[in-house]
């Protein structure tokens, strides 16, 4: 945890995103750059370099954004090399952790992703799946190899530091747990003391960075990468996959935990809540989909942790009523903690229908009651109150933004296609997307993560002394002058006097927008009927051992008053029945597959992403 008056501490929130998780690396990937450069200027003395800090304290996410968040965690603890449009396909892109998890995947040549996402694998394999149950739509073997590669291997670099990643880091992401955790009301009636159960299914993987693996009774798990085992990495693991679970498309992740990490956790636990939230005695034990479906911007969650982390600071030097008195400073002029949210999917377009119209009919009403359902869910009531606020220097945020000519294109992430899921019809479209996020990243901290030079923000202030002019942007609206939070150098060694200076990065260029063939789109079809005929046919399958069916005694003495001829028939119905069901099966995956492929195909053209074969 940061002390130094002169810092402002950050903490970093990455929204789910399903395959365009790849532009979230690719901002990633850019403010790390950033962030390094400033720092081993810093630490060479070189002069015109502003001497203030900024210290990432926190990383959450959901889904996508969660995994990010969960690689970002690992990747710091060693050094990579960053990535550029001209070294993205030799080795660099292999050995950057971000650029290989969300870009490369899994893929090789001659078997791509969806063709390991339509495979049949998971539903075949006998050792891992004896009974051949459906687990999730598309093959999710996948996600299991990318984490483990990606997480498990990593050992701490002693000797490379990174100052401007808090030591004590915390690590949140959001998961949708199935099982749920049960609440206790007390009611009052007729017959007297009642009791009123609520169940949350809203729930979260919070980790702390640690070193010694000493837990502090608050419910964050300790992490650290200090040798080949680790802390908790298998966890780590798990909320990874588990807050990218995409409901149905995805295979859902089970997760064990030790309770005391849920039971003493203040952003689990109500503070008038008396009861432990599960029993302390066990291992709590649960499945859980996409953080995403109830809580896919976790920015209130990353200010609380900010909050609180703030709090414990000025309790241990003021005491704690001091610490109670705390609240965040938002204005120009005295904020020192910011939120930054990277957004691939900014919810800019929900504001109110002027069209409404009052549809009843059951196929409308359907569709607006699942709408409806899931917006609720993600609603955050106490952040209602913040929209009004003025003035509020705590919340900034990266969307992404594709220009080709000067001119802004209505549709940016190329992954964006299927709700998320185009990324896996092509590499070229992460690759885009990667690039797309440290271009926005470079022109969000050059232009906008920035604080108006007459607000003399002391912080900006003792930074910035002597050397204003150098670094200072103009804005295009107003007028006024601002000076970035980060300065965006880098720093390189003079040929001619061997010494180091800094310059101005290399301005990052537009990338070409992808586009896929027809023809690839439609060699698919053969592949997707075999996956949704195997899912189809399995879809049965599975037992709950702790499931007992009940048969009705009516329902039993019906079946006694059959036939002389019952074991005929019954044997014949069979028959029939399993006929019916795979000529069902057959009709049914070929629809599927072309109801499939036509959607994708009409959304590649609207999207600007589909190539016709000439």
């Amino acid at each position: 945890m940061s002390t130094d008056k002169n810092t402002f501490r950050i903490g970093v929130c990455m929204a789910g995103a399903v395959s365009a998780g790849a532009y979230t690396a690719g901002v990633i990937d850019y403010l790390m750059e950033a962030l390094e450069n400033w720092q081993k200027a810093k630490e060479l003395n070189l002069p015109g370099v502003p001497i203030h800090d900024v210290c990432i304290e926190v990383l959450s996410g959901a889904s996508a954004g969660g995994m990010t968040a969960a690689i970002t965690a690992a990747s710091i603890q060693n050094d990579f090399p960053h990535i550029s449009q001209k070294n993205y396909e030799g080795d660099e892109g292999k050995k950057n952790p971000l650029f290989n998890s969300w870009v490369n995947l899994t893929e090789k040549h001659g078997n791509d992703m969806m063709n390991q996402m339509l495979s049949i694998g998971d539903i075949k394999n006998k050792e891992k799946n004896p009974c051949k149950e459906v687990k999730s739509g598309f093959n999710s073997d996948f996600i299991d190899v990318i984490a483990n590669r990606t997480i498990n291997n990593v050992v701490k670099d002693t000797n490379f530091k990174r100052p401007y990643f808090a030591d004590d880091m915390e690590l949140l992401t959001t998961i949708t747990n199935l099982r749920g955790y049960n609440y206790k009301l007390n009611f009052t009636t007729a017959l007297g003391e009642s009791n009123y159960w609520m169940t949350m299914h809203k729930d979260i993987m919070h980790f702390q960075l640690n070193e010694t693996g000493k837990y502090h009774n608050d419910g964050k798990i300790p992490l650290h990468f200090k040798d080949e085992d680790g802390l908790n990495k298998d966890l780590l693991i798990n909320a990874a996959m588990a807050t990218g679970a995409f409901p149905v498309g995805l295979i859902p992740r089970v997760i064990k935990r030790d309770p005391k990490f849920i039971n003493d956790n203040p952003l689990l636990r109500d503070d008038n809540h008396k009861d432990v939230i599960v029993n302390p005695l066990s291992d709590y034990e649960n499945v859980n989909v996409d953080g995403g479906v109830i809580n896919n911007e976790p920015f209130e969650l990353t200010e609380k942790i900010l909050e609180n982390r703030r709090r414990a600071e000025i309790e241990k030097v003021q005491g704690k009523e001091a610490a109670e008195k705390y609240v965040f400073n938002k204005s120009s002029d005295k904020f020192d903690t910011t939120l930054l949210m990277i957004d691939p999917f900014p919810n800019y377009s929900d504001g109110p229908d002027p069209n409404y119209f009052p549809l009843i009919a059951i196929k409308f009403a359907a569709a607006s009651l699942l709408g409806a359902m899931r917006q609720q869910l993600m609603l955050k009531t106490d952040q209602i109150r913040e929209a009004f606020s003025e003035e509020n220097y705590t919340r900034f945020m990266i969307s992404p933004i594709r220009s080709s000519k000067g001119k802004t294109e209505e549709y940016s992430i190329a992954c964006g296609a299927l709700g998320g899921f185009g990324g896996f019809f092509s590499k070229k479209f992460r690759v885009h997307d990667f690039m797309l996020g440290r271009r926005n990243c470079q022109k969000f901290l050059q232009r906008f993560f920035s604080v108006p030079v007459n607000v003399k923000n002391p912080i900006i202030v003792f930074g910035y002394d002597g050397m204003e002019k150098d670094f200072e942007i103009k804005s295009e609206n107003d007028g006024n002058i601002f000076l970035p939070i980060i300065p965006d150098i880098r720093v390189v060694k003079d040929e001619a006097t061997g010494k180091y200076k800094i310059i101005k990065p290399e301005k990052e260029t537009e990338f070409p927008y992808p586009k896929v063939k027809l023809s690839y789109l439609l060699s698919l079809r053969k592949k997707m009927i075999k996956r949704f005929g195997a899912v189809f046919f399995n879809i049965k399958n599975g037992e709950n051992p702790l499931y007992k069916k009940e048969i009705s005694p009516v329902l039993e003495r019906l079946r006694k008053k059959s036939s002389p001829l019952r074991p005929v028939t019954s044997v014949l119905s069979k028959l029939a029945l399993y006929t019916y069901l795979g000529i069902g099966i057959s009709v049914g995956k070929k629809v599927a597959a072309k109801s499939f492929i036509d959607s994708v195909i009409a959304d590649m053209e609207k999207r600007g992403l589909l190539e016709e074969d000439k």
